[in-house]
């Protein structure tokens, strides 16, 4: 199993709209995914630009499909363009 945890933040109210609108889209689409485990996105209390996705997947293939259909559909380069900062991918692996 494959846990990733990435960040998302932002630059400002208009960004975090369509930001949400593109996390909508994959929160029905992504459960219909191969390897597909889970898909929670996650807003910071105190700072409603900030976001967390963390998802789990059977394998790390599964996971990469999921990127690659990320960037197919065009939600990749969309979300891009509404972000302070890059975006920071943190990929966990279960020790036990």
């Amino acid at each position: 199993m494959v846990t990733v945890i990435t960040k998302f933040e932002a630059k400002d109210d208009a960004s975090t709209t369509e930001l949400l609108g593109i996390f909508q889209k994959l929160l029905q689409e992504t459960p219909m995914e191969k390897g597909y485990i889970s898909y929670e996105i996650l807003s910071v209390k105190e700072t409603l630009n900030t976001f967390y996705i963390i998802e789990k997947w059977n394998s790390e293939k599964d996971l990469q499909n999921h990127a690659s259909l990320i960037e197919d559909k065009g939600y990749a380069s969309q979300t891009v363009s509404l972000l302070k900062n890059k975006i920071e991918n943190t990929i966990l692996q279960t020790l036990n």
